[in-house]
This record gives C-alpha cells, structure tokens and sequence, in this order.
C-alpha cells in the first residue's frame, strides 16, 4: 500500500514537472511570436521613414507638396519600395493616405495579412509540437515508472511469499515429525496394551505418509516449474479417476462429509498420476476450508465440443480480489504467522500447471450460498 502511494505520489510529481516544462515552452513560443509580431511592425516602420526620406530628398528646397513629388517619381518611389521590402524580407503594400498634408501624412506601409498568417503558423506547429513531445515523454517516463514500481512489487510479493513459503514448510515438516517423536518415545519407554500400540504405530505411518506427501509436492512443483516432468498421456475414464480419488479423502478417519456426483462417463487424453494429484489437492482444499463435514459436489458440462468439470464446496469461500492469486506459485490467502489452515502454497499452483500441459483452464467462482466453485475445462 505505501508503495502504491509513493508510486502516485511520484507520478504527480512528474506531471508537475512536465506540466512546468510544457508551460515554459508555450510562454517561449508566445513571446517569440510577439517579438515577430513587433519585428514585422518596427520593418515597415523602417521601410515608411525611409521612403519619407527618399521623398524630402527629391523635394530639396523645390516649393512643391510631397504629393506632386510622389506623382512625379511614382516608378523610383516603388521601385524603392520594392528593393526594402527584398531587403527587410518583409512584404508591405504602399499607399496614398492624405494627398493635401505634410510628407509624414503622405504615405501609409501596410503590412500582408499573409505575413501574420506565416508567423501565426509557425507559432501554432512550434506549440503542436511542443504539447506532443511533452505529453510522449510524460507518458513515456510515466509507463517506465509504473512498469518499474510494477516489477518492484512483484519482487515484494515473490519475497513475501517465499517467505510465507518457508514459514508454512517448517510447520507442515514440523507438525508430524514431532507426532512421529511423540508416538515412537511412548512405544520405546512405555509398556502399552496392544490396541493404543496399534494406533500410535498407525499415526506413525499416517505422519509419514503426511511428510512424504509434502516432500512430493515440492518436488514434483519444481520439476513442472522446470519442464523437467515427463507426462505419460493415455485415454483415461476421469469420472472413474474422480471417484478413485474421493474415494482417499472418504476414508480419512475425520472426515464425516459428502460427496455428490452428477455421473457420466468422461473419457479424456491425460497423464494419470498429475491428473489424480490435481483433483486431491482440490478434495483437500474444500476439507481444509470447508471443514471435515463439507459438502463436496463435482458435475460435468459438455459445451461447445469442450468438457466443463465443476467441483464446489460449502466453505468459507474466497475473497474475488484472490481469484487469480490462488494459482500462483507460494501464494497463500492471509498472513502466515496467523493462519490457522495448514498448507505450503504449491498445490493449486501445481493444479494449475499440470492442466496447462493438459491443454485446459481451470478458474474460481464464489458458490451460492456460501463457498467456492473451480470449473475445469478441457477442450
């Protein structure tokens, strides 16, 4: 969260800093437009006082109206006209003002609409191009900070659940090793009739087959992780496969819940072994939160040439925002030093990487009432 806020609050701080940048550039350009503006104004004012001059010139001391001399030397007077305008660069029109005053009421210089155009032109592309340079570096800065901080968070939360990771094995590891003590030092230093012998030994085997199953999962997670895992693809009756495996989670000793199948016969191309892990860690799942008295229900849904397998439970249920989280690798709902259900983070990763070689999608939904649905489909 406080990295998200420090993430807006730098984004802000470079739009400011653009939104800066992108308002000198417009004052530049506006300025420079009045200094054309006012340049175009002072060249034809140079251009009048210098055609006034040529006038006076040619009038000398002649007792003559500045009119009389215009009209007399109308070609040079535009000649000369012509020539300032070549040399100022500027293009202005001459014409008579007051044919009855002095010599500075004579004449009037206009300047060409054409040349306020060319100015005002020129100002507006400096402006377009400004506004589009600023806004492609701001966005450009700005997805380069977002993908940073993006990537940065990604790397807080990989470390936070390896961290989740780590703490969730050491106490699925050390949960049954210290049952299996427990039992073995009750067996060596006591004398106990044989039925409590029987079920010490049993809990023993029950721990052992916990650890081996946990020991399994983190390796099988990292040879799929490494594509490094061999799938033996045959044609294979999931529904029977389904039922083989509720069948493991029927007789556990706590488990009083219910299956409720919808029955239809299901043949897929699938690798048996990874195909019976993902609908146990599944089964597990809706135990784990839905209690040893869940209801567990699995339908099939043949739809648009695809097979829609819909497992849901009766449990607490998953947050939305979880949704997609679930199937990352570590990932675990809620903070590790107060969760009560056990667990690594491995399995729904590994339910989710064996149906990608599968070639099928698997997805959550809330289930109503209460718990949650995953829907696989294979196609």
């Amino acid at each position: 969260m406080k990295l998200r806020l420090f993430l807006v609050f730098v984004i802000v701080y470079i739009i400011a800093v653009f939104g800066w940048w992108l308002y000198s550039f417009i004052n530049y350009t506006e300025k420079e437009y009045k200094l054309e503006s006012n340049n175009l104004k002072l060249n034809s004012f140079v251009i009048h006082n210098q055609v006034n001059e040529y006038i006076d010139k040619l009038q000398g001391n002649e007792a003559i109206s500045p009119y009389a001399i215009y009209k007399k030397h109308v070609k040079e007077i535009n000649s000369l006209h012509k020539s300032l305008n070549n040399e100022y660069n500027i293009k202005t029109s001459l014409s008579i003002v007051d044919s009855n005053g002095n010599l500075y009421n004579l004449l009037k210089i206009d300047i060409a609409p054409e040349e306020f155009k060319a100015i005002q032109k020129t100002f507006l592309k400096k402006q377009r191009a400004f506004y589009s340079e600023v806004i492609f570096f701001t966005i450009l800065v700005i997805s380069g900070v977002v993908w940073v901080f993006g990537k940065l968070e990604s790397l807080l939360n990989l470390n936070k659940m390896q961290n989740n990771f780590l703490l969730s094995v050491t106490h699925e590891l050390k949960t049954p090793l210290t049952a299996i003590k427990l039992s073995s030092q009750t067996l060596q230093h006591r004398k106990i009739d044989a039925e409590i012998q029987g079920t010490l030994i049993q809990q023993i085997v029950n721990n052992s087959d916990r650890l081996n199953e946990l020991l399994d999962n983190v390796l099988l997670a990292t040879r799929i992780d490494g594509k490094s895992y061999n799938y033996n693809m045959s044609v294979i009756d999931l529904t029977e496969l389904i039922h083989k495996t509720a069948d493991l989670v029927l007789c556990q000793p706590n488990f009083t819940g219910q299956f409720i199948f919808h029955e239809q016969e299901t043949r897929i191309l699938g690798d048996e072994i990874s195909l019976k892990l993902v609908f146990s860690n599944l089964f597990q799942n809706a135990v784990k939160y839905a209690g040893s008295n869940s209801l567990i229900a699995v339908s099939y849904i043949y739809e648009n040439g695809q097979l829609n397998v819909a497992i849901s439970d009766n449990g607490q249920g998953i947050d939305s925002k979880e949704y997609k989280s679930i199937f990352m690798k570590f990932y675990r709902v809620g903070d590790e030093n107060t969760r009560e259900n056990k667990g690594t983070g491995l399995g729904l990763f590994l339910v989710k990487q064996i149906l990608k070689s599968h070639k099928a999608n698997i997805r959550a939904e809330a289930n109503m009432p209460r718990g949650t649905t995953f829907y696989i489909t294979f196609k």
